[in-house]
């Protein structure tokens, strides 16, 4: 029986698209924070193998910092096998941090393109993967099936996309192959969203342990790695492992509809409501998406909302009202707001999403600007 700890797409160093510069830069540490928890976690349960599926940097980079953080880490659990199977993110290359940089003993770093195999013998165990070499790949490592010796534990640590498309950029591989295969286990990675469960394809147990860290609002949710043991008994194996969260933040999208709403302590207080029913912690970044229609005088201020936004970590609005009008009336004004409004017209009733959203904020700033409130 072997303990593992499974993570992937960690992306240390990279760029955090929020409005606010300072909360990214402040949220590249946290990650930092977060792998660190993770290798501490990893000490203290003792785990044997850290199995790391590919992308520990983000497009290659990686500060002097961040190098020396990942070598104290590793150093510091001489007695846990770190094997990292680089992804199109950090591919191995002959300048790239993991050929440049000399790593302790107990790390072992896929370097081709090609299968390969690092046996553990002492834990009965052999782990197989790939590196990306480029940006892209687009060879099937496992055309050709790796003859496993049956009395090991077999794990395969690997950044690709399970049933992608036939020669896809991102290394694609079909669960018949990786059935065929006859891994006990596949370490995968590439899918930032996690699997959540281990999930089967014939004998063999395969999971996505998703990124470390949200980066942005398109990887909301809670983020983890796996971990937990496997064993093998007369050929059968036993793969029990369980989410473990280690992300000090989560991002999160709600929409607050704001029809009723007169001014702007209305709006701040849907929003307010639409927290508090999500039951939202301190620990989020929100976007919080403003629906519904409001009338043409009421100036929507996201900067002023965002600040008098309470309970997260950090809060973003965006303003997808509508406003409310008298379409008959403006439809026959023969005067310069009847005008505008017949110009934009066809964008708001015929247009794209976009299109009727870009045309309605050009009407309410129009109308209110004829009024005189903006």
């Amino acid at each position: 029986m072997i303990k593992i700890l499974h993570t992937a797409d960690v992306h240390l160093d990279s760029p955090f698209s929020l409005k606010d510069p300072e909360t990214a830069k402040m949220m590249r540490q946290t990650l930092r924070g977060t792998f660190t928890s993770a290798m501490l976690f990893a000490r203290s349960e003792n785990v044997d193998i850290v199995l790391i599926a590919g992308d520990v940097f983000d497009t290659g980079f990686a500060s002097r910092d961040t190098l020396n953080l990942l070598k104290s880490e590793f150093e510091k659990n001489p007695g846990i096998r770190y094997v990292i199977a680089p992804g199109n993110h950090d591919p191995y290359t002959a300048n790239s941090p993991w050929a440049r940089t000399e790593f302790p003993s107990n790390v072992y770093i896929f370097k081709s393109s090609a299968l390969n195999r690092i046996s553990f013998d002492d834990i009965n165990t052999d782990v197989y993967g790939w590196a990306f070499t480029s940006d892209t790949m687009t060879v099937d490592p496992l055309a050709v099936r790796p003859a496993l010796d049956p009395t090991k534990i077999n794990i395969l640590c690997a950044h690709c996309e399970i049933d992608g498309p036939a020669g896809g950029k991102y290394c694609s591989i079909s669960k018949a192959e990786l059935e065929a295969a006859g891994f006990d286990y596949a370490a995968l990675g590439h899918i930032h969203k996690g699997s959540e469960a281990v999930r089967k394809v014939g004998r063999v147990s395969f999971a996505y342990s998703g990124c470390l860290e949200g980066r942005s609002f398109d990887e909301c949710g809670q983020k983890y790695a796996l971990y937990g043991q496997i064993s093998k008994q007369h050929g059968l194996s036993d793969v029990d492992l369980t989410c473990r969260p280690f992300s000090q933040r989560r991002f999160e999208i709600l929409e607050a509809d704001v029809t009723e709403a007169k001014d702007t302590s209305d709006i701040i207080a849907a929003a307010d409501a639409a927290i508090r029913d999500a039951r939202l912690t301190p620990d989020v970044s929100l976007r919080l998406i403003l629906r519904g229609r409001v009338s043409p005088s009421l100036i929507i201020s996201e900067r002023f909302i965002e600040s008098n936004i309470k309970g997260v970590r950090y809060a973003e609005v965006c303003d997808r009202t509508e406003p409310l009008l008298d379409y008959a009336s403006y439809e026959s004004d023969p005067g310069i707001r009847g005008a505008f409004y017949r110009s934009m017209g066809p964008y708001l009733t015929e247009g794209s999403e976009r299109d009727r959203r870009i045309a309605a904020k050009a009407l309410h700033a129009a109308l209110q600007a004829l009024d005189g409130s903006n």
